[in-house]
C-alpha cells in the first residue's frame, strides 16, 4: 500500500518527466520559464527565488544574469540602499512566458475532450496545490 511519502516522489519524477517534453528540446518547464513566471507575479530578491526555485546562489547568478542579458528581466536597485536587489520581468519576459504558457495549453488541449474536462482538471491541480501548501 502507498502513503503520501510515496505519492509525493512519484508525483515530483512524473512532473519532471512531463516537463521534459523533448529531453530538453522545446521544454517549456525550465528554470527560467519558472523564475519568468514567479517574476511575473512581482519583483522577487534572489533570496526569494532561490528558495522558490531551490537553487543555490550562484546557479541563480547565472540565470538571473543570463535572463538580464538577454532582456527578459530587469536588475533593480534598492533606492535607500544600493546594495539591495530585486528582480522584475520585462515586455520580453513577458513574451517569452507567454510563449511558454501557450506551449503548455497545447500540450493539455490533447488530454480533454471538452471544456467541463478542462475545468475539472485545473480543479484538482489547485486541490492538489492547496494539498501541497501545508507540507
Amino acid at each position: 500500500m502507498s502513503n503520501f511519502g510515496e505519492k509525493l516522489i512519484e508525483l515530483r519524477i512524473a512532473t519532471r518527466g512531463a516537463c521534459n517534453f523533448e529531453r530538453g528540446k522545446g521544454c517549456a518547464v525550465t528554470l527560467r520559464t519558472k523564475a519568468l513566471y514567479l517574476l511575473s507575479k512581482k519583483p522577487r530578491s534572489p533570496i526569494e527565488l532561490m528558495e522558490q526555485l531551490c537553487m543555490v546562489k550562484s546557479n541563480l547568478a547565472l540565470l538571473a544574469g543570463k535572463m538580464v542579458d538577454d532582456g527578459a528581466a530587469e536588475k533593480l536597485r534598492g533606492s535607500e540602499d544600493r546594495r539591495v536587489i530585486s528582480y522584475r520581468i520585462t515586455e520580453r519576459g513577458e513574451a517569452e512566458l507567454a510563449e511558454a504558457l501557450t506551449k503548455l495549453e497545447e500540450k493539455f488541449k490533447g488530454i480533454f475532450s471538452n471544456e467541463k474536462e478542462r475545468g475539472e482538471g485545473i480543479k484538482k491541480f489547485d486541490d492538489l496545490l492547496d494539498l501541497l501548501s501545508f507540507i
